[in-house]
């Protein structure tokens, strides 16, 4: 979540993010200096601190950390916090990637994305790069809601 922080020496008119893996249920984490590749299924958030290649699913939050690197096709089933890079290219667009985000994707000042982002919502921070195309979903892409009709 984007939150304002008088106690610490920064800007307070400078957004700043934080993340909590405990209170986000981020239950899984790609250490740094991994590289792994193929289809993957996360229940649970992420954490990626190394390097993912591939296609599948995080059924929570992803947070892409500062030097993590994702390229290829996932869905998020949450918010996406974006502080490393999206897609391999670093000079164009990425087009062998592909996010396709539920929630609100995040892409903060140390972030870069040169693939494709479909997102609910889209939040850049001062000095973030979005070099491949950005797409809200449409309507009939987002999740259903339950409407529960009051019984009498």
């Amino acid at each position: 979540m984007a939150t304002y922080s008088a106690d610490q020496a920064v800007d307070p008119s400078q957004d700043m993010l934080v993340i909590d893996p405990v209170k986000m249920n981020i239950v899984n984490r790609i250490h740094a200096g991994a590289v792994l590749r193929g289809d993957f299924h996360f229940k649970g958030g992420l954490l990626l601190q190394g390097e993912l290649r591939g296609q599948g699913e995080v059924r929570g939050r992803l947070v892409v950390w500062r030097g993590a690197r994702l390229v290829g096709r996932f869905k998020v089933n949450g918010d996406m916090f974006v502080f490393g890079r999206l897609g391999d290219d670093v000079a164009g667009v990425d087009e062998a990637t592909l996010v396709d985000c539920i929630g609100t994707a995040y892409v903060s000042s140390s972030g870069i994305s040169t693939g494709r982002i479909v997102a609910a919502r889209l939040r850049m921070y001062d000095g973030a790069v979005l070099q491949g195309p950005f797409s809200t979903l449409r309507p009939e892409q987002a999740p259903p809601v339950l409407q529960l009709d009051e019984v009498n």
